[in-house]
Order: C-alpha cells, then structure tokens, then sequence
C-alpha cells in the first residue's frame, strides 16, 4: 500500500473542520447556557476564538488579534467572578486563547503543528467542562419544578 501523497492537505482539512465544529458547538451550546440563565463568558470566549481563528486563516494581524483575545478575556473571566454559577475551573478557558499566542509566535513548523494539536485539545476540555456546566444547570432547574410551562425554564 503507498502512502497517501495529498495527507498533509488532508490533515489540514481535517483540523480546520475540527476546529470549525468545536467552534460551532461552543458557540451555540454557549448562547444556548447564557439564554437560560447561566454566565456568557462561554459565548463571549467562543466569539472571542472563532474571531482569531478567522484571523489565523487570513493571515494577518495574527500577534496582536490573539494578544487581544488573551486580554478580552481576563477582562471578561474577572467581570464574570460575581455570578452565581462561577466555577474556578472556568480558567481552562484560557488554554487555547493562550495557544493561539503561542501558535503566533512561533515560527518552526514542528512547534506550530505542537500548537495546533494543544489548541485542539484544550478546546476538547473546554467543550466537555461546558457540557457538564450546562447539565448543572439543568439539574438545578428540575429541582424547580412548580408544574408550570416550558417556557420558564428556558426551554429546558
């Protein structure tokens, strides 16, 4: 059997539609946790991210979008610190925003390949504390059952 000639446009093609689901998944399940109740740091992080991605693919501006990001971020992670569903594990949330400024100033290729792989990593982790947030949430509005409609849960 020969090895496949087009694989490092395929591994490409692989990682961006990775990243563009997690991405995609982030950002609707994050709308979806602020609309019934929980914080937006989610949804802000994951705007935050596809926002440098987009960026990364430009080619552009690149240092200073994930510098920004990293920024935005910690503003964003310390305004959100009063609320009520606030976890100290919500910090994981930095770990592709800072993969993204490391991916940016890196100019060896095995090292960016490194990045790229910690970017999808820490986005795995990401999507899988953001799903078990979501299932606290839940669970804490089925203990608030009256019997009344849908509608005030949020359509949970």
């Amino acid at each position: 059997m020969t090895p496949l000639k087009s694989s490092p446009r395929l591994l490409s093609f692989c990682f961006k539609l990775v990243l563009v689901l997690l991405l995609t998944y982030l950002l609707v399940s994050g709308f979806y946790m602020w609309m019934i109740g929980g914080t937006a740091i989610y949804v802000s992080s994951a705007v935050l991210l596809t926002i440098t991605a987009y960026v990364f693919k430009l080619g552009k501006y690149q240092k200073i979008c994930s510098v920004l990001n990293v920024l935005i971020s910690a503003a964003a992670l310390y305004l959100s610190t009063a609320h009520l569903f606030f976890s100290p594990i919500q910090f994981l949330i930095f770990l592709p925003a800072l993969f993204f400024v490391l991916l940016a100033f890196v100019h060896l290729n095995k090292l960016r390949n490194l990045f790229k792989i910690l970017i999808l990593i820490s986005l795995f982790i990401w999507s899988g504390i953001h799903f078990a947030q979501l299932k606290q949430l839940q669970a804490y509005y089925k203990t608030q059952d009256t019997g009344q409609s849908w509608q005030q849960y949020g359509a949970l």
